[in-house]
């Protein structure tokens, strides 16, 4: 199979090996039989999204189609360079090419933190529940491709501290088919920081799916960086359920990749449920960067705030398709959502569309898209005491990033953040653009 493939012959053959792939899995014996089995059911009835798939109106699948990056990721594969974070004191989990590497010996009591194969199958008990498969390939192959997992468990009242989820590819950067997947369950007033970083260049297709489950009154701050470009194939899925009072907080740094798609589905499930997303983005060259989100309020008095920031350069694409829904009992709500936005070059896309479904009465709901340019009068204003122009651009454009920025919780990872963006901001464009 070659790049000048039909589309439809690629989508034909990618089927084809997802499924005689699912099959070797199947029956294989453990907790993550039953996973597999509705993965594969659910893969079976829903078909790939193609051009005239809405959703994916702006991202096509064709860098996922490639030979090899549905191949079984190797046990054995080389442990890549994980380098640290300036100042951050966590326990890190290692997740290579989908399968767990590397969990800390936590001495915290009521904290947990076991690979799904060893896990007691009554800690397993829903696994999947938060992630629809309705229409949802990709999440559904993660499910019958899976081999192993994480679950991450802080019981009733414990303060968890800061935690490091890495996932990462193999060393090699041999391509195949990565399916990480991850639970995290806060049960009532427990609260947690996760630091998730994915980490990899190489043109492997990693399809992660990521649960989580903050319980009454619990506090999760998640932060999460994806501050790799080069050749990787990332699509994320990620299912968030909010209980009464809980609080969830979703602070982003993500680099465009040859293809890079994040699916986030936030749900408030209790009255009180707080939630907060910033998402800072820049995508260089000819990256990819596609976020999918959805917002929603299903039980009244609770509250969401989304601010996203994006810069792109050269001929990259920027997506965000954010949506906020309330439902017909979710009186009282407040939910904003605002998505602000920087072309860096005339040939670079920015594809912004907030949506706002609102079947209650008794809200205070907001949502806006602005895409523009570098203020050329602000621009002047640098200039003329003496900034170079380079220079001038990357101040007034982190300043427009700042608000995500500074808001990540942990200043450790905020300051990592701001020196990744600036290194990719400052690095020289490719050749060939």
């Amino acid at each position: 199979m070659t790049m000048s493939t039909p589309l439809e012959q690629r989508l034909s053959d990618f089927d084809r090996l997802a499924r005689a792939r699912a099959a070797e899995l199947r029956d294989a014996d453990g907790p993550l039989t039953d996973l597999r089995r509705a993965g594969e059911a659910a893969f079976t009835a829903t078909s790939l999204p193609g051009p005239k798939t809405e959703s994916w109106k702006y991202s096509r699948v064709g860098p996922l189609l490639e030979v090899g990056l549905l191949d079984a990721p190797r046990a054995d594969a080389s442990m890549p360079d994980l380098p640290d974070i300036d100042g951050l004191d966590a326990g890190r989990i290692v997740i290579v090419d989908g399968l767990p590497r590397q969990l800390p010996e936590t001495s915290v009591p009521g904290v947990s933190v076991t690979r799904f194969s060893a896990a007691d199958p009554a800690d397993l008990a829903g696994l999947g529940d938060l992630a629809d498969l309705e229409g949802r390939p990709f999440v559904a192959l993660n499910g019958a491709l899976i081999e192993d997992g994480v679950l991450i468990h802080v019981g009733r009242g414990v303060d968890a501290g800061t935690l490091e989820l890495i996932l990462a590819q193999n060393a090699d950067g041999a391509p195949c088919g990565a399916h990480p997947r991850v639970r995290v369950v806060l049960e009532s007033g427990a609260s947690l920081a996760l630091v998730e970083r994915h980490i990899g260049t190489a043109a492997v297709f990693a399809n992660s799916v990521i649960e989580v489950q903050v319980g009454d009154a619990a506090r999760l701050a998640h932060m999460r960086l994806q501050l790799d470009a080069g050749a990787a194939r990332s699509l994320t899925a990620l299912d968030v359920a909010v209980a009464r009072d809980g609080r969830y907080d979703l602070q982003q740094a993500l680099l465009g990749s040859t293809f890079r798609r994040n699916e986030i589905r936030i749900r408030c499930t209790g009255p009180g449920a707080e939630v907060a997303v910033g998402g800072a983005t820049l995508t260089r060259d000819r990256g990819h960067l596609d976020t999918q989100m959805c917002l929603e309020h299903a039980v009244p008095h609770c509250r969401s705030d989304q601010v996203f920031r994006a810069l792109a350069g050269e001929r990259s694409k920027t997506v965000l398709n954010g949506r906020i829904h309330i439902h017909p009992q979710a009186q009282q709500t407040s939910a904003e959502l605002s998505s602000r936005n920087l072309l860096l070059s005339h040939d670079a896309e920015i594809d912004a569309k907030p949506e706002l479904e609102i079947y209650a009465d008794d809200v205070k709901c907001a949502h806006g898209a602005t895409v523009g340019r570098l203020d050329d009068k602000a621009l002047f204003y640098l200039r003329a005491r003496g900034i170079e122009e380079a220079s001038a651009r990357r101040m007034l454009s982190f300043a427009f990033l700042a608000a995500v920025v500074d808001a990540f919780p942990l200043p450790t990872v905020g300051d990592h953040v701001r020196s990744a963006l600036e290194a990719a901001f400052d690095r020289p464009a490719e050749a060939s653009q």
